[in-house]
């Protein structure tokens, strides 16, 4: 049967251009994608040479400073460092690659200056010389774009030396057992003992020659040997004595730091530093301004005030007294605490002889008993028989406080109206200009005297001296003593903190900076000397050992032979000859006091020591008819490398010290002026 129902057939769509759409799709990613392509590459391209230029822009401001500082060495570069302002070396100049062209569309522009509190004055505010410059390279091309950079630059100081000679003249020579523990350098020659196997003669640092070195073979160079080295410029008299104003800046001309001495070439000098510290807050810790320095100053240039200055053996002895047996027999530097009819205190030799009754055999054994600390001479019924001399005797340079002692010790200053009393006309402390420190009387009765170091926010740490000067004492602070005369270790000079372990500018370093010599003081604190014929020792607080915690430089005066480093009292050394050398019959407390094969001891510089002539020699050895002197036994403090003495003597040479990106807008906006000004007052 068929069904009567219409059929109905399946409805088809009309999907005609399609295609066309699909295909402009795909043509417009691919497109899209080739063109982010070509602007990825453009970019790139664009990125690569946005970084070729700002590479060749730095490599040319990098240039540049390269360029100042080969100047710098190369020149006088006093003459480009002026003390105010800088100065302009290249102006939008043209830049040359390495090949000697022109580098298209750049100018380059430099400047240079001082850089910390070097240049003294009212324009600056830093402290402690800093040796520094800074560099300026400015790099403009022709699309506007700038590149500013700065190199600090500091100058290599001989105090990177252990030990440094500039004229190696005489024959003295580093024996087999002797060690340099630093760098060396010669700008002449360098002497060794011959036939040195075992031990040699040992440089634990490098070693540069310019010229020749006598019996090479005998040394043991840990850190190599250069022979034919470049030579160092040495420094002068007049460089030295450019640091007088800075002394100057940090109070008055003629004031606590501008002194003058009452001597100038002498070896027994008028004037003697002693450094000392004062815990002024009493927190009971010594900070990096609680350092101070007292100054004393001769009556007189007579033989007895110059040698009480540094305690020297005394120039006269009483009628009676042979002085070759008993030369202290009237010292008033030596003495002990005794009871001395009735009234127990330090009584000097001198003291001792005049105060006992009797005839001068009587007198002259008690001050025998006294020196002797009991052993020697007789003690007279005037002295008790307690409390023994024998724990309290000693050699005190002149005007210590414990001359003027009930018991022998004490630290505040004497009045010069003890001092300087008609009766005892030996000299006097010098008083601070301005009174005393504010806040120091509390806790000092003799704070007039007491002349700070840092806590003077306008100590440039120099202390100028005209003349010779005499050193001791313990340091807190940075400081550099520079002397027209003499330089006279007097005395153990020690930090506060030990060498070498605080090397920033809290801590303490000291400069010795002498025009003629430095020299070792043959006196009694350090040398042993004769009691009724027999050699005694041990009047020193460290006898054994004079310890020098400093850097010490002689320049010389370039004439004669000025700028050694030596001990008076040797034979064929400079300055008063011994009445004896240190034979014979010798107490233990001076046996006690050999070093090294010397019979006064070793003499330690902890620092390091530079030379304008090695002429002289500190011993000759203890078993030798001529024995006399100090065996050297140094150390070498890096602080030296580091962080140097203020305005401690420069070799000249200017080194990098840091890098700096300036942005060319402030410093355009700052101003060339105003931006070395802001450098000199860091």
């Amino acid at each position: 049967m068929t069904s009567l129902l219409p059929r109905h057939r399946a409805s088809r769509h009309n999907r005609r251009g399609a295609a066309l759409i699909l295909t402009l799709l795909i043509s417009i990613a691919i497109s899209a994608m080739a063109l982010g392509a070509i602007l990825m590459s453009g970019a790139a391209q664009e990125t690569t040479k946005f970084t070729a230029r700002e590479a060749a822009l730095q490599s040319a401001a990098n240039g540049g400073l390269e360029i100042i500082r080969d100047s710098l060495n190369r020149g006088i570069f006093d003459s480009l460092l002026p003390f105010n302002g800088y100065t302009t070396m290249a102006s939008n100049a043209p830049v040359l690659d390495a090949l000697g062209g022109t580098v298209p569309r750049i100018s380059r522009s430099l400047y240079v200056g001082r850089t910390g509190g070097r240049t003294g004055g009212s324009a600056t505010a830093g402290q402690y010389g800093s040796n520094f410059a800074s560099a300026l390279s400015v790099i403009r091309d022709g699309r506007g774009a700038v590149a500013a950079r700065r190199l600090l630059l500091t100058q290599e100081s001989w105090a990177k030396f252990a030990v440094a000679v500039n004229n190696w003249a005489g024959s003295a020579a580093y024996g087999c057992s002797e060690s340099i523990t630093g760098p060396f350098h010669s700008n002449n020659a360098l002497k060794l003992q011959s036939g040195c196997t075992s031990p040699k003669t040992v440089f634990a640092g490098p070693v540069t020659v310019v010229g020749s070195v006598t019996n090479q073979s005998s040394g043991d160079y840990r850190k190599g040997i250069k022979v034919g080295a470049t030579a160092v410029p040495w420094p002068t008299p007049a460089r030295i004595n450019l640091m007088r104003q800075y002394a100057q800046d940090a109070d008055a001309a003629n004031g606590d730091y501008d002194l003058t001495a009452p001597t100038t070439g002498s070896h027994t000098p008028g004037m003697r530093i002693e450094f000392l510290t004062v815990d002024v807050n009493g927190n009971g810790t010594i900070e990096w301004n609680e350092g101070f320095m007292r100054v004393w100053v001769a009556k007189n240039t007579s033989d007895s005030v110059l040698a009480y200055t540094t305690a020297r053996r005394w120039p006269r002895v009483p009628s009676g007294t042979t002085y070759n047996n008993d030369p202290n027999m009237y010292s008033l530097n030596c003495g002990a605490v005794v009871n001395l009819n009735g009234n127990q205190e330090f009584y000097s030799a001198k003291s001792v002889y005049e105060n006992v009754t009797g005839s001068a055999s009587v007198k002259r054994a008690a001050v025998q008993y006294v020196l002797s600390g009991g052993t020697q001479g007789t003690r007279p019924s005037s002295i008790a028989a307690s409390p023994s001399p024998a724990g309290t005797r000693k050699c005190l340079l002149g005007g210590a406080p414990e001359l003027f002692s009930t018991t022998g010790s004490g630290v505040i200053t004497p009045d010069s109206t003890i001092t300087d009393a008609a009766s005892y006309p030996m000299g006097f402390w010098k008083k601070r200009r301005a009174g005393a420190m504010a806040g120091l009387g509390a806790v000092r009765s003799d704070a007039a005297y007491l002349i700070p170091l840092g806590a003077n926010v306008n100590f440039k740490g120099v202390v100028f001296v005209q003349g010779d000067v005499a050193v001791s004492g313990k340091l807190r602070g940075r400081v550099s003593v520079f002397a027209t005369g003499n330089i006279i270790l007097a005395d153990d000079v020690l930090y506060h903190n030990a060498p070498g372990t605080k090397c920033d500018a809290e801590g303490d370093i000291m400069g010795s900076i002498a025009t003629l010599d430095a020299i070792i003081a043959d006196n009694n604190v350090q040398t042993p000397f004769r009691v009724a014929a027999r050699m005694f020792g041990g009047f020193d607080d460290t006898p054994a050992d004079e310890q020098f915690n400093m850097f010490i430089l002689a320049a010389g005066s370039g004439s004669g032979t000025t700028g050694n480093f030596y001990s008076t009292g040797l034979n064929g050394v400079p300055g008063p000859s011994a009445p004896y050398y240190l034979t014979g019959t010798f107490d233990a407390t001076a046996t006690a006091e050999r070093c090294g094969g010397a019979p006064a001891g070793c003499v330690r510089v902890s620092g390091g020591i530079a030379m304008g002539r090695v002429d002289y020699y500190t011993y000759s050895a203890y078993n030798s008819s001529t024995a006399y002197g100090y065996a050297e036994a140094h150390a070498y403090d890096p602080c030296g490398a580091i962080n140097p003495p203020p305005y401690f003597p420069t070799t000249g040479r200017f080194i990098e010290s840091r890098y700096y990106e300036l942005d060319p807008v402030w410093l355009a906006q700052k101003g060339l002026a105003a931006y070395f000004a802001d450098l000199r007052a860091q």
